[in-house]
């Protein structure tokens, strides 16, 4: 596998467009610290199977929404691949697709992954461990304790997941063997449950016979009810019958005794004609002159009324006016005083200013001396400080008494200015209350002299003066007249109505001998329907005797049901208890063969991890030192990596000596031979040859001897990998390498790359 093309946009820090045309054989990739090397080198293993150490949402540069998009071409056992991996949307959606020779074959994420398994033969973690060998990791063969070296080689040999294997397979064993031990503990015994499961049975037989008689006299039961509803239902209905008789027949014995009475009220109506024809002649002229009283009392009750409408409004002297004048007068006063009040303020808050100035001048030159120079001219004053300090000591005393006197002043304005504004709210009151007074006395005037208008007008309307108390008897002779019209109204109704009354007696009369026929049909239809209340009452307590013996037959029947469902359950149960047992029996079986089952597949897999750790071993001790002794011309006898920690060891004439012993270049040497050994394993173990080698950043603070050494060293390996990818930020190791991409760090966490023409 060789490289050829990477094509990056908005892939981390490489945020514009970026295209490499990658050299074969040993490349430099050298830039400053953070300015995307390892992003630059990590964008291999993302676009080809979409490993990445972080999320999807963070490889899209910060501060960028639009497509990332991840370009790798390489070529592999004589044809050229393609990959193409994108993140784009809020939703940081992922898509991939594969090309060989320029042909589509696939699209799709997880179709993408696999085909690129396919080709390499290897997965993710694979290739990681086998192409990439990432930042201090070479170091860590030489500086790391035991158990953190063993536990990098055997990650990157894939070997830790057979670990993880073995104790979950340990781990169930123990849990099924626990399982084991707690079923055998509660297991039950079989032939108990079968006793009691036949029990259960014979209990259920006889309940359901039990229930199946309840049931049958409940039937019974039912019958005799539904007999005796029958029966009471006839008698039900033939009461109902007599009831509506009955009702009917005093129906129509009320409305018998209702033409009786009629009858009777217009034969009495009949006889009295004569004397009311009288009467209403008798009352006749009362009545006539009814009219003329109703007219005479209306107007003399109008000039009564008139009268003490004018009695009511008598009115006293006028109410003196308003003094309007005065109440200006005062007004004016009142806002002159309040003028002079806020003057004289505006002049005390000015004096109060001055005598702070004339304080803090005083206080300022307390601490003049002879040394002192002038306030005003600035030469030193001399003798003249102290006459200076008194003359500002004057103007503080003039300040003050000016101050009090205004302060004095202000106060006797103020107490003017409220007395003043005193008397003009008093003034304004009583101008206000005679304001009042006087407006009340017109409007009397106004309404006396309307009501003797009307007085006069209600006097004019009569016909001759008004007598002492003729309105009291005008009443009582207008109440008289009024009832003489009223019963000469009744009387003649009465005389009109004779004639029709007289119709309707003979109407009535001839009516009432059919209703007296109907009332006799009435009295033989009850006779004729039997009913008594005994009878009705007999066939009520018999429903009620059938009804309780249903009931009573009915909550047997129930009880007995519930008892037959309670022995079913019972049954049932003791049944699935049985069913349970064997199941139980049955799943100890099983978990004995389980537990066993798990046990040997724990120590098959620990026996298949020794084994294979001892076939490593060997090999990777091999490898390394066949690859040590090419990197140091044989300058040494061998290389050895110890089978069970890994260590290094580098044999000296016949001796072994840890790295401790040599120098930084042989150390450096040694753990890039036992790193080169892994990935050359893990190609043969995988069954093909990646070809492809990315160290990123091994050669670390190396002084110039060791960095010579080890880019010899990294030339030598261009004949086990067709690419050797080599990250540092050393700039100086760029014109040793036969080829070089530089990345540069641009502002604004930006980064770009370029290859470097062969030096």
């Amino acid at each position: 596998m060789r490289l050829t093309r990477l094509v990056l946009r908005n892939y981390r820090v490489f945020a514009d467009r970026l295209e490499l045309e990658l050299p074969a054989g040993l490349v430099g990739i050298y830039g400053a610290n953070g300015a995307g090397k390892s992003c630059l080198v990590g964008a291999v293993p993302w676009a080809l199977f979409g490993y990445s150490r972080t999320g999807n949402d963070e490889v899209r540069t910060a501060g960028v929404d639009e497509e990332s998009l991840v370009e790798v071409e390489f070529d592999h056992e004589g044809h050229r691949y393609g990959v193409v991996r994108t993140v784009s949307g809020v939703n940081s959606t992922v898509r991939a697709r594969a090309f060989v020779d320029g042909v589509l074959v696939s699209d799709g994420v997880r179709d993408t992954a696999r085909y690129v398994r396919s080709v390499l033969g290897i997965d993710d973690a694979s290739f990681r461990a086998s192409a990439f060998a990432e930042q201090k990791q070479l170091s860590a063969f030489a500086s790391a304790t035991t158990t953190k070296r063993r536990d990098l080689v055997l990650r990157l040999l894939g070997i830790t997941p057979l670990d993880a294997a073995r104790d979950r397979a340990r781990q169930d064993a123990k849990v099924a063997r626990d399982d084991l031990a707690r079923l055998r503990a509660v297991l039950p015994d079989l032939d108990t449950l079968v006793a009691a499961a036949g029990e259960a049975t014979d209990a259920e037989r006889a309940a359901t016979l039990a229930a199946a008689e309840a049931g049958a006299a409940l039937s019974e039961r039912r019958r005799q009810l539904a007999v005796a509803r029958r029966h009471h239902d006839d008698w039900t209905v033939r009461a109902a019958e007599h009831e509506a008789l009955v009702a009917e027949g005093r129906e129509v014995r009320r409305h018998d005794d209702a033409m009786v009475r009629r009858i009777d009220e217009l034969g009495s109506e009949l006889a009295g004609l004569d004397q009311a024809r009288r009467r209403l002649d008798e009352l006749g002229p009362r009545a006539e002159g009814l009219a003329a009283v109703e007219r005479r009392l209306e107007g003399v009750a109008e000039v009564e009324r008139a009268a003490t409408a004018v009695a009511a409004c008598a009115t006293g002297p006028a109410p003196p006016e308003p003094d309007d004048a005065g109440v200006e007068r005062l007004r004016v006063a009142a806002e002159h005083a309040r003028q002079a009040m806020a003057s004289h303020r505006a002049l005390t808050d000015e004096l109060r200013r001055h005598r702070d100035q004339a304080a803090v001048a005083a206080a300022e030159s307390a601490g003049l001396s002879g040394e002192a120079g002038c306030p005003m001219c600035g030469q030193e004053l001399g003798a003249a400080f102290e006459e200076v300090r008194a003359h500002r000591r004057h103007e503080l005393e003039v300040a003050d008494a000016r101050l009090v006197e205004s302060l004095a002043q202000v106060a006797a304005l103020e107490l003017a200015a409220e007395e003043a504004a005193t008397a003009h709210r008093q003034a304004r009151g009583v101008a206000d209350k005679a304001r009042q007074q006087h407006a009340a006395w017109q409007q009397g005037r106004s309404a006396l002299r309307m009501a003797e208008q009307a007085l006069e007008e209600a006097r004019c309307r009569l016909d001759g003066p008004v007598r002492a108390d003729e309105c009291g008897r005008l009443r009582a002779e207008v109440e008289l007249r009024r009832q003489a019209a009223a019963e000469c109204q009744r009387l003649a109704g009465l005389l009109e109505r004779g004639p029709r009354a007289e119709v309707e007696l003979r109407t009535l009369v001839s009516d009432r001998e059919s209703v007296r026929g109907r009332l006799d049909a009435l009295r033989e239809k009850v006779r004729g329907l039997g009913f008594s209340p005994a009878g009705l009452v007999q066939a009520r307590n018999a429903l009620d005797g059938a009804g309780q013996a249903e009931a009573e037959a009915e909550q047997r029947a129930r009880k007995a049901e519930q008892m037959s469902a309670r022995a079913t359950a019972r049954a049932e149960a003791a049944h699935a208890a049985l069913a349970a047992a064997r199941d139980q029996h049955a799943t100890l079986v099983d978990l004995g063969d389980r537990a066993r089952h798990l046990g040997r597949l724990a120590e098959l897999l620990q026996a298949f991890r020794n084994q294979l750790i001892g076939a490593v071993g060997p090999r990777l001790s091999s490898q390394a030192a066949s690859l040590f002794a090419e990197l140091t011309d044989a300058e040494y006898d061998e290389l050895r990596v110890d089978p069970d920690t890994y260590g290094i060891d580098i044999v000296d004439h016949g001796v072994a000596y840890g790295l401790d012993r040599f120098s930084g270049s042989e150390t450096d040497l040694a753990c890039l031979a036992l790193r080169v050994a892994i990935s050359e394993h893990l190609g043969f173990q995988s069954g093909g040859h990646i070809g492809l080698l990315v160290l990123d950043e091994v050669f670390g603070p190396l002084d110039t001897d060791r960095t010579d050494r080890m880019l010899r060293a990294l030339e030598r390996l261009r004949g086990r990998f067709g690419q050797v990818l080599v990250v540092t930020h050393d700039t100086e190791v760029k014109d040793q390498l036969p080829n070089a991409i530089e990345v540069l760090k641009l502002g604004g966490r930006r980064a770009t790359a370029r290859v470097v023409a062969a030096g």
